[in-house]
């Protein structure tokens, strides 16, 4: 059943949970920072956040909980933030993850007071808009013929995937219908949680929740359906390709272990750390690899930086919450804003 009913969380079994979760939620936000199937799983938490992020959570009431606006003093709870300055006017920049745990909260003083002072927010995307986010899910990560499609694949690889399926409880008709690139970014989001991280717990679905019960404005930098074009319109050969490189580093034990510590790098807010471990993935030959640098992260970094630019001419401080592997490289977003006259300083 492609749409299944929503359930209670209780109710769910790993699979259904993380089934619903893609659908969804956009399957949503970018993908985005960090994990074990190296370049791919580690863009789709910190990148790519408009296909991970969950808005609202489906633990809202207990992050919120720890959450609120009113500052608490905290232990460093993840991240990195900067403010930008050009012309007189000014705006915070802040280095999300779009997976979490409960423990990621509540945010450190600084961000929650950034936030408060903020006019607005501005994501990647609105993570709540998940009406509009199923047709486009249709669109670009489906196939509506009704027939499944797994057989395909090559052997090797349908062996692989039913080895993955089976660790993490999920039956295969529950992707008959998912088309490669969709099948992989499930597979991350699964081995995500099989290590404890949900998405339900993302910093800007979080993010998100705060600042609408502020009744602060919502901005988008990108649209959803940009987004997952970027993967939806993939040759069906290089979508096959990304699954293959996706299976092959989750099932990878050594690649496996480096997702803590590429959370531990979001966490202790390592930009250098971030950027070494990126630079070292980058030299690896496989499609994945290049795919996530060339169009998940060199190939959208302009536009994100023109929608920040063009916001911070009209808002008052604007608080600015993407991934944080967008603010990494020579090519990141705070580069691409200094090369455009704007001053970064780093505050948090």
């Amino acid at each position: 059943m492609i749409y299944p009913e929503l359930k209670s969380l209780k109710s769910l079994t790993k699979g259904e949970h993380v089934f619903r979760q893609i659908i969804v939620t956009l399957l949503a936000q970018l993908l985005q920072p960090l994990q074990g199937n190296r370049l791919r799983r580690l863009m789709l938490p910190l990148g790519l956040g408009a296909l991970l992020a969950s808005a609202p959570p489906l633990f809202a009431q207990d992050v919120l909980a720890g959450a609120s606006l009113q500052p608490s003093a905290t232990l460093r709870q993840g991240g990195a933030m900067f403010q930008i300055q050009r012309d007189g006017r000014s705006a915070y920049v802040f280095g999300t993850i779009h997976v979490g745990k409960a423990d990621f909260y509540p945010m450190d003083a600084k961000v929650l007071q950034a936030l408060q002072q903020s006019c607005c927010l501005a994501l990647e995307i609105d993570p709540g808009n998940t009406q509009a986010m199923i047709p486009l899910m249709k669109k670009y990560g489906f196939y509506l013929d009704g027939k499944p499609h797994q057989k395909d694949l090559p052997p090797k690889l349908q062996k692989q995937l039913a080895a993955l399926l089976d660790k993490y409880n999920m039956a295969p008709e529950q992707i008959a219908s998912l088309k490669p690139w969709l099948i992989a970014t499930m597979l991350g989001i699964s081995e995500y949680a099989s290590q404890g991280y949900l998405s339900q717990y993302g910093v800007d679905g979080t993010l998100a929740s705060l600042a609408k019960s502020s009744n602060k404005r919502l901005v988008e930098l990108e649209t959803a359906d940009a987004q997952l074009a970027l993967l939806g319109n993939l040759p069906l050969v290089e979508q096959v390709q990304f699954l293959q490189d996706s299976v092959d580093e989750i099932q990878d034990p050594a690649k496996a272990r480096r997702s803590l510590d590429l959370v531990n790098l979001w966490r202790n807010g390592d930009l250098d750390g971030l950027a070494a471990m990126l630079a070292e993935m980058n030299a690896e030959d496989s499609f994945a690899s290049k795919f996530m640098q060339r169009s998940l992260l060199d190939g959208r970094n302009p536009g994100l930086a023109d929608g920040i630019v063009k916001l911070t001419a009209s808002a008052t401080d604007p608080f600015i919450a993407i991934g944080m592997l967008h603010l990494v490289g020579p090519n990141s977003v705070l580069a691409i804003l200094q090369q455009r006259g704007y001053t970064v300083k780093r505050i948090y």
